[in-house]
């Protein structure tokens, strides 16, 4: 059952977090930017009618994001979020509240499971689209590593932790075993519109639908894509490929295509995508999977692209960044 969702706020808590958390506080810019009370909504069939209330989804949300922004552990955010008042403000807690306990963190990524944290990703996106920030003119796609959760070193072939991590390339000479994030990248914005999870194994060239926007115009991507049957899908979906050739190419209308100026113009903008990726991997945990099974690194992808679109959203309409170094009051 959810918590009764209250707009009052007590007197002296409301008082005191105005005091001390200042206006154009990153916390305070993204509420500002996000209504996260649509998660309730999404949520509310996952929830029994009967039983003691538990707290809001939106709340169980902000606990995650603000996990993810800041690459801390279940167990650390919640103390984060005890002591930090920026935190607490941020979930909605009173200022004597205590926050649920950190394996609520693992029940409640497990009851909404990847689709409904795909939905929620999908929200802020048309969110993002509706507050103009999304161009739609040229989208990039490309692919990042994600190392499985497991010790390579002493990992057994036959018997690996993760049954659904594989061996794979991050390039010719550089071999991992996990799984590939894919993604989709408005060129103007920066922000991610499309995210997605395979095994290592699995080649970018034929993964390359699922992260086609029907709302673009262009997309880019490296000669991993140039595939007779994405070139054709692309035109058939009334896009205009940017798709970077092989020297081999020989189909003469796709290599006309390629030579076109502004498809030209396009492709140099390709490796705006890198620096998303480092980020993404370096300041928020995705070079290493959080969790086994493909479902939950798909969720981990998920909140870490969130993230990532969030922190871009609130720069992009309030020009304020998250703060760095964060200025975490508890020590990992």
């Amino acid at each position: 059952m959810i918590e009764h969702k209250s707009n009052q706020v007590s007197f002296f808590g409301d008082y005191l977090y105005d005091q001390i958390i200042a206006p154009d506080h990153f916390l305070k810019k993204l509420a500002e930017a996000v209504d996260f009370s649509f998660v309730n909504k999404l949520c509310k069939q996952l929830y029994s009618d009967i039983g003691r209330p538990g707290i809001l989804p939106e709340k169980m949300l902000k606990i995650l994001l603000l996990q993810y922004l800041y690459k801390v552990s279940d167990r650390q955010i919640i103390d984060e979020v005890r002591y930090n008042i920026a935190f607490k403000w941020f979930v909605g807690l009173e200022i004597n509240q205590e926050p649920p306990d950190a394996s609520s963190l693992t029940h409640f990524r497990d009851r909404l499971g990847a689709k409904q944290f795909a939905k929620i990703f999908n929200r802020i996106v048309i969110l993002a689209r509706k507050r103009g920030l999304i161009a739609d003119e040229l989208s990039i796609v490309d692919t990042t590593a994600v190392q499985a959760k497991i010790d390579t070193f002493r990992m057994q072939d036959t018997d690996p932790k993760d049954p659904d991590a594989t061996h794979g390339y991050q390039s010719k000479n550089k071999p991992f075993f996990g799984y590939k994030a894919h993604a989709a990248l408005d060129a103007e914005s920066r922000l991610i519109t499309k995210i997605d999870v395979t095994p290592a194994h699995v080649h970018e060239g034929t993964h390359f639908k699922a992260l086609v926007d029907p709302n673009v115009q262009m997309i880019t991507a490296d000669k991993a894509y140039d595939t007779t049957a994405n070139h054709t899908y692309l035109r058939r979906k009334y896009i205009e490929s940017a798709i970077i050739i092989k020297k081999n190419r020989i189909d003469k209308a796709i290599v006309k295509q390629a030579r076109l100026k502004r498809v030209q113009r396009a492709q140099r903008h390709r490796p705006r995508i890198e620096p998303k990726f480092a980020e993404m991997r370096n300041a928020h945990g995705l070079v290493k999977a959080r969790y086994w099974g493909r479902a939950k690194v798909y969720i981990q992808c998920c909140l870490t692209a969130i993230v990532v679109n969030l922190q871009r959203m609130v720069r992009l309409l309030y020009g304020v960044s998250l703060c760095n170094p964060p200025g975490l009051v508890c020590p990992t």
